[in-house]
C-alpha cells in the first residue's frame, strides 16, 4: 500500500446544498448529496423561499433518510436572494470547509472525498478548492468537460482583479478564513463565485483538481442570464456591466487585504479603471446626452472609449 504524505490533518467539512424554485431537478440534487462516500460529513440543506414543490420534495426525502450523515434543512421565511442566502448559510457552518452545491446541479459520490484528499495534499494552505465539471442540459444529458477559465488565465490577484469568469461556483469549496478574514459579501448584486475566487487569489489559495466532481446543468437559472440569443449585443452588454459592476466594487474592498502595498496599490488602480469604463459604457447604452458623456470620458481619463463608442452611436444614427 502506497503511503501518502499529507501536508494536514483532515478538515471537518460541511456540504451545504442551496435551492430555489427547483422541483424538477432537487431530488437529484438531495440524493447526491446523501450519496457522499465521505464520513464524518454535516449536511446543511437551504431553501430560499420557494413557491413551487421544492420544499415538500425535500421533506419528503428527509423523512425517509436514515443514512450516515447529520442532515439540517433551514426553510427562509423571506427570499433572500443570492449573496444574502450565501452569506447567511455561511454564519451557520461551523467547520473548517464548506462544499457548496446547488439544486439543480449533481455532486458525485465522491466530490466531499476528493476535496479532502486534495485539501490535505496541497502544499500551500487552500482556501478555494474547486474542479471541472460535466456540462448537461436541463433533461441531464452529458455533454462535455467544462474546466474552469481560471485555468487558462492564472491564478495571479492582477489576473483575476477583471475576470468575468474564474471558477466554477457550482464545483466550490472554501475554507472558513474567506470569511473571517474578509467578511460577509456586502455587495448584493455580485455572484459568490466571482468574489471569494478573488479572496482566494489573494491569499494564494486556489487549488484546483483536475477532474470532474459535478454534473452542471445549462441554459437554467443564473448560467443562462447572459446567454438569451433573444437579446441585442446593446442587451447582452448591458447585462453583462450590471453583474460586473458589484463584483468590482467587492473586488475593491477585497483588495484593501492584500499584504504587498505595491500590488494593493496596482490592483486597486487597475480595479478602479475598469469601474470608471463600465460606468461610461452603460451611459452611453442608456443614452446620455453627449456633453455629459464627453465630461465623464475626460473625468475618468476615458477619451479612447469615448470616441470609440460615439463614433457607434453616430454610425447607428446614419443607418
Amino acid at each position: 500500500m502506497m503511503n501518502i504524505e499529507y501536508k494536514r490533518p483532515s478538515p471537518s467539512v460541511t456540504m451545504v446544498l442551496v435551492c430555489y424554485n427547483q422541483e424538477n431537478y432537487i431530488k437529484e440534487a438531495i440524493f447526491s448529496a446523501l450519496n457522499q462516500d465521505y464520513s464524518p460529513l454535516k449536511i446543511i440543506i437551504s431553501d430560499d423561499c420557494s413557491k413551487d414543490g421544492t420544499v415538500s420534495i425535500i421533506e419528503g426525502i428527509l423523512q425517509e433518510y436514515h443514512g450516515p450523515h447529520e442532515v439540517f434543512f433551514k426553510k427562509n421565511t423571506v427570499n433572500q436572494g443570492l449573496i444574502k442566502h450565501i452569506n447567511l448559510v455561511n454564519n451557520l457552518v461551523d467547520t473548517e470547509l464548506l462544499v457548496i452545491a446547488a439544486g439543480d446541479d449533481i455532486s458525485h459520490p465522491n466530490r466531499v472525498t476528493e476535496i479532502i484528499d486534495a485539501y490535505r495534499l496541497a502544499e500551500q494552505q487552500p482556501t478555494s478548492i474547486y474542479s471541472s465539471v460535466n456540462k448537461i442540459t436541463p433533461d441531464g444529458k452529458l455533454l462535455d468537460i467544462f474546466i474552469p477559465p481560471i485555468e487558462q488565465l492564472g491564478h495571479s490577484v492582477l489576473d483575476c482583479a477583471l475576470s468575468e469568469s474564474l471558477i466554477i461556483g457550482a464545483s466550490h469549496a472554501w475554507h472558513k478564513s474567506l470569511f473571517t478574514t474578509f467578511g460577509d459579501i456586502k455587495e448584493l448584486g455580485a455572484y459568490e463565485d466571482l468574489v471569494l475566487a478573488y479572496r482566494s487569489a489573494i491569499l494564494n489559495g486556489l487549488l484546483y483538481i483536475d477532474k470532474p466532481l459535478v454534473d452542471y446543468r445549462i441554459d437554467i437559472g443564473i448560467s443562462n442570464v447572459t446567454q438569451d440569443p433573444d437579446l441585442s449585443n446593446a442587451q447582452k452588454l448591458e447585462n453583462l456591466l450590471k453583474i460586473m459592476k458589484p463584483v468590482l466594487l467587492q473586488r475593491l474592498l477585497d483588495s484593501s487585504f492584500i499584504a504587498d502595498n505595491k500590488l494593493q496599490e496596482m490592483a486597486i488602480q487597475k480595479i478602479k479603471v475598469q469601474l470608471s469604463k463600465i460606468d461610461l459604457e452603460y451611459a452611453f447604452i442608456k443614452g446620455e446626452k453627449v456633453h455629459y458623456l464627453l465630461y465623464k470620458a475626460i473625468k475618468t481619463s476615458n477619451l479612447p472609449l469615448f470616441l470609440k463608442y460615439l463614433i457607434k452611436r453616430l454610425r447607428g444614427c446614419a443607418r
